[in-house]
């Protein structure tokens, strides 16, 4: 659950996050396994995604998280904890661009469909 908060078109888009899944699923015949241990291991908290205008009618596409882990030793942990994140924001902003890219490429292609 991810109920935005802030929606200032066409610059920033911010939302909390409600509820985190569950730190670990199983393979296992028992039905449900909770690990109280992990609980609390990464959190997310808030996001956001925020355009930038470039050079050339580009546009630059942010994504930040805020999130907190209760894990000992933190710094050990910040480091898996920052990958995950990361990784995240990747799979995301490629997701991002590749839709916007076709996008851009269809109304390309309406545009100009006489001279193809």
């Amino acid at each position: 659950m991810e109920p935005i908060d802030v929606w200032d078109a066409p610059h920033r888009l911010g939302f909390s996050v409600t509820q985190n899944p569950a730190p670990l699923e199983e393979w296992t015949p028992y039905r449900r396994i909770h690990p109280p241990h992990l609980d609390g291991f990464l959190v997310s908290r808030h996001g956001q995604f925020s355009l930038m205008p470039l050079p050339g009618g580009r546009t630059r596409l942010e994504g930040t998280t805020w999130y907190s882990h209760s894990m000992w030793p933190a710094a050990y942990w910040q480091v898996w904890s920052d990958y995950i994140i990361h990784r995240i924001h990747l799979r995301v902003l490629n997701h991002v661009k590749e839709l916007s890219e076709k996008d851009a490429l269809m109304d390309w292609k309406t545009q100009n469909q006489e001279a193809l």
